[in-house]
């Protein structure tokens, strides 16, 4: 199953019932730059909306915890403030992303990550396999390995 959502439109329920089947290899198109948006450098500017959003699609809010962590300020009068200040980067949030399916499917391989011309990282592919059986995952690995492998290779640049 190719999956390629409009923005984070994929639910984690949807991904839970494709590895339910454990017939279902999944091509996972997922948007770093739409989560990376969603996941404010404050947390406080999280609105409910991106929050369900997130949480909608990794069908838990142990993100925030991974992302954020507690900041003290202390100001010219001597207030004291706590905030939670986004620690990580696209690439944490890839491995989040890569650890979360690994939660859910048997078998999650390296995503090919895919950028703008600038180089702006904007779509990670994952490939998922369901099936548990050891020789399933060996030849489905084998396939997508070259697959992602390919696209790898075709974006190395000439300096």
């Amino acid at each position: 199953m190719f999956l390629d959502p409009y923005g984070m439109s994929v639910d984690w329920d949807t991904l839970q019932a494709v590895r339910g089947t454990e017939a279902i290899d999944v091509w996972y198109l997922v948007s770093l730059s739409g989560i990376f948006r969603q996941a404010a450098r404050d947390s406080s500017a999280i609105d409910r909306s991106k929050r369900a959003s997130l949480n909608r699609m990794f069908g838990e809010d142990r993100w925030e915890v991974a992302w954020y962590k507690s900041e003290t300020v202390q100001d010219l009068f001597g207030n004291i403030d706590k905030k939670r200040k986004r620690t990580a980067n696209v690439d944490d949030m890839e491995l989040y992303v890569h650890e979360r399916l690994g939660q859910l499917f048997p078998k999650v391989l390296k995503p090919l990550r895919l950028a703008s011309a600038g180089g702006v990282p904007q779509f990670a592919l994952f490939f998922a396999i369901s099936n548990p059986d050891p020789k399933a995952i060996g030849l489905a690995q084998r396939m997508a390995s070259h697959i992602l492998n390919s696209g790898r290779a075709s974006q190395v640049r000439p300096r």
